[in-house]
């Protein structure tokens, strides 16, 4: 859902990257594209919420990977890319 979350809204790039730290592993989804004013990014993750409804969708995608990331342990936030756009973070921790 992220990546095509990304792929939807990006002008020209996105960029995936998966790193470790000694206590979990974080995967990051950046894009270029308009981003999410950071007033509304709370609003995006709630099941069902849409901001554009002329992109095809649900609003389900990003309250669904928040829910498995929560189950999991982690942690799903977004933020501002440095690609301009909207990033993606989700930390889970190492077991």
């Amino acid at each position: 859902n992220l990546l095509d979350n990304a792929c939807k809204w990006a002008d020209a790039d996105v960029r995936l990257s998966v790193s470790e730290t000694a206590q979990s592993y974080v995967l990051a989804v950046d894009d270029d594209g308009p981003g999410i004013p950071e007033t509304q990014r709370d609003q995006v993750l709630s099941r069902g919420a849409r901001l554009d409804e002329q992109i095809d969708g649900h609003g389900l995608g990003l309250g669904i990977v928040r829910d498995i990331v929560e189950v999991w342990g982690g942690v799903l936030q977004l933020q501002a890319s440095e690609l301009g756009g909207l990033k993606a973070l989700i930390e889970l921790p190492k077991r």
